[in-house]
Formats: C-alpha cells, sequence, structure tokens
C-alpha cells in the first residue's frame, strides 16, 4: 500500500523533501541579533558559505537520489521513499535544538581550537528523532516489499 503511489508523485514527495531540507538549514543559520559582537563577522562569513552550500549542495544531492532510484534494480519510489525520509527528517531533528546549537558554535568561535559539543538533551534528542526515521523507514520498506515465504 506505501509504495502503490505512482512514481511521479514519489518523485514530487522527493522533491518536497529536498526543499524542506534546503529551507531548514537556510533558516538554521543564527540570526545576526542572536550572535555575540566578538564573533560577528566570523558567523556572517559562515553563514553565506553555508547558504551558498546548502543551495548548491543540495541540488547535487538530489541529482544523485534520482540517478540512484533510476540505476538501481528496485523500483524507484523505494529509492525516493527512503531519500524522503532521510531529507524530511532534518528539519524535525534540527529545528527544535538549534538555539543550543548557536550556544555551543559562539563558544567554540570565542575560544579556537575547542571542539563543538552536543550538550546530554539535544543529543538525546537527535539520536532519538534520526534512530526512530531510519527504524520506521526501514520496517516500512520490509513490510512492503517482502513477501513472507511458503504462502
Amino acid at each position: 500500500m506505501l509504495f502503490s503511489v505512482p512514481d511521479q508523485a514519489w518523485w514530487w514527495i522527493a522533491a518536497g523533501a529536498t526543499v524542506a531540507a534546503v529551507i531548514t538549514f537556510v533558516v538554521l543559520p543564527p540570526e545576526p541579533d542572536e550572535v555575540p559582537e566578538a564573533v560577528r563577522a566570523a558567523v556572517e562569513r559562515n553563514r553565506r558559505i553555508g547558504k551558498w552550500g546548502a543551495c548548491l549542495g543540495v541540488p547535487v544531492l538530489c541529482a544523485m537520489a534520482g540517478l540512484t532510484a533510476l540505476i538501481r534494480p528496485e523500483p524507484a519510489p523505494v529509492i525516493l521513499f527512503l531519500y524522503s525520509a532521510a531529507a524530511g527528517s532534518m528539519p524535525i531533528a534540527l529545528l527544535p535544538i538549534r538555539r543550543r546549537m548557536h550556544r555551543h558554535y559562539f563558544a567554540q568561535l570565542q575560544t579556537p581550537g575547542s571542539k563543538i559539543t552536543l550538550d546530554r538533551l539535544s543529543a538525546t534528542w537527535l539520536y532519538s528523532i534520526l534512530g526512530i526515521v531510519i527504524l520506521a523507514s526501514t520496517a516500512a520498506v520490509m513490510s512492503a516489499t517482502y513477501e513472507p515465504r511458503g504462502l
């Protein structure tokens, strides 16, 4: 039932998930009023680079997923579903913890050489959301594409 949707609809779903991921990465960087004065120039430079990276890199990733969907022996909707699940989970995983990530990022910029670390709550949220998406999408693909033997 999951893959009874026409192939063209899965292409549109994958494109929508890509747009959501790009918007997330463009919106994710801190706003100028959130940035401490001491690191404002570095953050603005990284923001411009990141915006170009998101706008140029995501179409390449989308094209690679599209080519994979066309080349692989599996039906295209399966690959496009997995791609959409991965791209669509990024906004859910990153947007709620963006302010916490910014605080750690600013601390790292103020003390060069230190590592950016996640606090426990952010790490738990990120790992649990991405883990749930991986398990759910794997279970969905397995239940929709594999037939039980002996029947």
